[in-house]
């Protein structure tokens, strides 16, 4: 099966995707797509070329399959470390021609696992079998920061709270490891319980903590001061026009004046549920976004939604470092398409396209099948998008500010959400 993806594995103990072709994350009936996202802000390439481990040579590859099986060959039998094999070999070389026939896409173009496919399809669900808890991996330390707790999960209930660290799970430490690793840890059957050991402060707390299935809410909705309704699209799952649809017929009864769509921490999901999101609040036949694909024509999708919810209100999209590949999508498409003015920070810089495909072994080939541009062509692939209007708020700031659930607290934490609501005012102030 392929899969079309708009962004990359979500950093929840509660979180990944699902296979398709992806103009951004994964899914649609075709193929799985993917959008993805990083840890860190996306620089311009550089103008000028210098020396790099990922330079391919470009001097000619002659009789690449003999010259294969003699380094196969070789290796087998020469190389210093014992236990090397054939499965070992082919992995290793699957895995290299994904990363390596295109450098500048090594970040997106993977060699996914069994256990990363299985995580990655539970994700995009909406729902998982685990704790419910919400986490940072700091691959230096081997900890993972608690982000975010899930209401009513099991990790809340137990009473682990935003700013704890976990320092092991089940006596297993993770230093040299990788979020996966993490995730895949506090996953696991319903029933089963999971010991946690973590630092608050300057305490080491045991926790025990029964896994069960917990619900992924990919949207949440909060009405604000002035009728200004809040919406925080986290990824684009299975549920998330159906969650959104809801929210916005919930404020249109409640007569909202104005509308902020918070993207600062959405890393992308299923490519066809982020188009499906932008349909929601763009007119018929409003440009979405361009798909460029080899040999083929460019695709542009539209809106066909004759009357979407809350009409033409002003709007204002909220984005920062974590913004990557579908959320991007939907930004460049509300800015355009309904002149809403983006506020925060530079978004991550994800605007390719990768399609999963079964290996027929258990593993899945990520690899890159196209670009996407917002609806007048504009590209922000490996930069990322400026803000209309920037206002600094660190990673710390953001994380506490988005765990924030009643409307003024939040405003009083939140100096990127107060700009929008502001701006939003003024257009209100010019519309009347």
């Amino acid at each position: 099966m392929r899969s079309f993806l708009l962004t990359s594995v979500l950093t929840f103990a509660v979180s990944c995707s699902q296979p398709q072709e992806d103009h951004s994350n994964v899914t649609s009936s075709k193929a799985n797509i993917i959008p993805s996202p990083a840890a860190g802000v996306a620089l311009a390439p550089s103008e000028t070329k210098t020396d790099s481990e990922d330079d391919i040579p470009r001097e000619q590859f002659t009789d690449g399959a003999k010259a294969f099986a003699t380094l196969r060959e070789s290796l087998l039998k020469e190389y210093y470390a014992s236990g090397i094999t054939e499965e070992d070999l082919y992995r290793a070389a699957t895995q290299g021609m994904l990363e390596r026939i295109d450098p500048k896409m090594k970040k997106w173009n993977k060699l996914l696992s069994p256990s990363e496919v299985a995580l990655l399809r539970t994700d995009l669900k909406g729902e998982f079998v685990g704790i419910g808890t919400q986490i940072r991996f700091e691959e230096g330390t081997g900890y993972s920061d608690v982000i975010g707790v899930i209401a009513g999960t099991p990790s809340a209930k137990a009473g682990l709270a935003v700013g704890d660290k976990i320092v092991s799970i089940n006596g297993k430490v993770y230093r040299g490891m990788k979020l996966r690793d993490v995730v895949s840890d506090l996953r696991g059957k319903s029933g089963d319980s999971v010991t946690l050991s973590v630092l608050r402060s300057d305490r080491l707390i045991p926790f025990s903590i029964k896994r069960e299935t917990v619900s992924y809410d990919s949207v949440m909705s909060l009405l604000l001061a002035d009728e200004v309704g809040y919406l925080r699209i986290r990824s684009f799952s299975g549920k998330t026009v159906p969650m959104l649809r809801a929210s916005l017929e919930d404020f249109a009864a409640k007569k909202v004046h104005a509308l902020v769509v918070d993207l600062r921490d959405n890393q992308g999901g299923l490519f066809d549920e982020a188009v499906a999101t932008a349909q929601l609040m763009l007119a018929a036949g409003t440009p979405i976004v361009t798909v460029k694909k080899r040999d083929q024509k460019d695709e542009t999708r539209v809106s066909k939604t004759e009357a979407p919810l809350l009409g033409q209100l002003p709007m204002a999209v909220l984005v920062g470092r974590e913004t990557s590949s579908g959320a991007e999508l939907l930004t460049a498409a509300l800015q355009e398409g309904r002149h809403a003015p983006v506020v925060g920070g530079r978004t991550l810089g994800k605007w390719s396209l990768q399609v999963m495909k079964d290996l027929g072994n258990g593993y899945t080939a990520k690899f890159t099948t196209g670009l996407f541009a917002s609806p007048s062509g504009r590209s922000f692939d490996g930069v990322g998008m400026m803000p209309d209007v920037e206002v600094a708020m660190d990673e710390k700031q953001v994380i506490q500010a988005l765990a924030i659930t009643e409307s003024e607290p939040r405003l009083s934490a939140d100096p990127q959400l107060r700009t929008a609501i502001a701006m939003l005012r003024i257009q209100i102030r010019r519309s009347n």
